[in-house]
Order: structure tokens, then C-alpha cells, then sequence
């Protein structure tokens, strides 16, 4: 008798566990992969008459917020994985992402990432590296050594894509991604649209050309929904007050 009760004891804990694992697969299943704000910065500068330049104590400012706040900064590749092949991401996960390649990328925003560990993708423009003002290849290599820094894709020369033929969409987008694998020795798998623009050719062209995410300048967090070429970023500006960064960052 005493078996037979303890065998339906086991059963029925079974069942109760199998029903609580089913309502949390469901349940997390009907949610789906949560939104990833993704910040969208330019030039860390002293220089106040460009308002995409900030300063680097307001820069710090907000890594050091983020830090504080528990976000986890993660890599376009993790969040990729996260969201299409079911791996975990952190709590609170962000991308921070910095367009064109500035010199003060090295200069003055590495250093406040190194101190705050916090991870950023840099979109570099492949054909102005080595400029003056601009990141060059070693720069760039130094950065990524530190496992904080990942370099992706702006293009070769910045141009409107919605504006060349298609011959030239993927030269610009073949040759910087050749460009970044031959220099740094990894594949460029993000395109940042160079100024936002982008139309149905040219996200044909991004695929084609074997991107597997772009990003654009839509406001708001990044979401599945979205698709894997039209991702939203947060434009973070130089006038930016600490709390109007905060709501920024939950702004639908």
C-alpha cells in the first residue's frame, strides 16, 4: 500500500512539474527575445559646436550609469545568438555602437571603456582609416586585443546607398568587409547604413553582399520584429542631461 501511494506521490509531482515547465515554456515562448537598446554615438570631443560630439566626463557619466544600473554590454554577436539560436543573454543587455571611425574613439572613449568594462562596436569607415581625425588599423587592433572592441562595417566611403547603382552598393559593402577581414582578421558581419538611409534595394544588397544584421537610425530599442537589417539605435547627443539619457534608454 505504502508503495502504492508513494508511487502516485512521484507521479503527481511530476505532473506538476511538467505543467509549471510547460506555462514557463509557453509563457516565455509568447514573449519572445527581449528588445536591446542599442546606442548610437559618434565623437567623444571637448568640442561643443558639433551636438553628435560629447564631451568625455558627460561619456563617462553614462557608462558609468549603465555600470551601476546593472546593463550588461554584449557584442552584436551575442545578441544575435540570443535571439536566433536561444543562448541567454545578461540582464539588462545594451549595445553601445560609435559611426565613422574618430580618432577619439582610441583617445578618449576606449580608456572610460577599459575603466568601466564596457564593450563597443565601432562602424568604421574602411576608406578613411588612417586619415587625420580618423582610428587607424593598429589602433583598431589594440582595441579589439582588450576583448571590449569590435569592429563592423560603415561602409568604404559613406555614400548614400539609396543613391548608387547597384555595382557600387556592393563594392561598398564587399570591399570594406574584405577590408576588415584582411586587416583585423575577422569577418564584418554588421552594417551601420551610412547616414540612416536605406531603401528595398539596398537591404537586398546588405544581404547579398552576406551581412547577417544592419542597424539604422530609427529611434527606439532594437526588437525582433524589426528584422535582421532594419534594427533601431538610440541617437545619443552632446546635450544630452543625465536624466533625459536614462529615459532615452526605455524610450519606446
Amino acid at each position: 500500500m505504502k508503495t502504492y501511494l508513494v508511487g502516485l506521490s512521484i507521479m503527481a509531482l511530476c505532473l506538476i512539474s511538467g505543467s509549471f515547465r510547460g506555462e514557463w515554456f509557453v509563457q516565455n515562448r509568447a514573449a519572445g527575445p527581449s528588445p536591446v537598446p542599442i546606442l548610437l554615438y559618434h565623437s567623444v570631443s571637448g568640442d561643443k559646436s558639433n551636438p553628435l560630439m560629447i564631451e568625455p566626463t558627460r561619456f563617462e557619466e553614462q557608462m558609468n550609469y549603465l555600470k551601476n544600473e546593472g546593463y550588461h554590454s554584449i557584442t552584436f554577436k551575442e545578441m544575435q545568438e540570443g535571439w536566433y539560436n536561444g543562448r541567454p543573454l545578461p540582464p539588462k543587455p545594451i549595445i553601445i555602437t560609435f559611426d565613422d571611425g574618430y580618432e577619439d574613439n582610441y583617445t578618449a572613449a576606449y580608456p572610460i571603456l577599459l575603466k568601466t568594462g564596457m564593450k563597443a562596436t565601432i562602424f568604421a569607415v574602411t576608406g578613411s582609416i588612417g586619415s587625420p581625425g580618423r582610428l587607424t588599423w593598429n589602433q583598431l587592433h589594440t582595441m579589439e586585443s582588450s576583448g571590449l572592441i569590435d569592429t563592423q562595417s560603415h561602409t568604404v566611403t559613406h555614400t548614400n546607398l539609396t543613391k548608387v547603382s547597384d555595382k557600387e552598393k556592393m563594392k561598398e559593402l564587399v570591399d570594406s568587409k574584405n577590408e576588415i577581414l584582411h586587416k583585423l582578421g575577422h569577418s564584418a558581419d554588421v552594417l551601420a547604413y551610412p547616414y540612416g538611409f536605406y531603401d528595398r534595394r539596398s537591404v537586398d544588397a546588405v544581404q547579398k553582399a552576406g551581412y547577417q544584421l544592419a542597424v539604422i537610425t530609427e529611434p527606439g530599442a532594437a526588437e525582433v520584429k524589426q528584422g535582421r537589417f532594419l534594427l533601431h539605435r538610440i541617437l545619443i547627443t552632446g546635450d544630452l542631461l543625465l536624466d533625459q539619457f536614462k529615459a532615452a534608454l526605455t524610450a519606446p
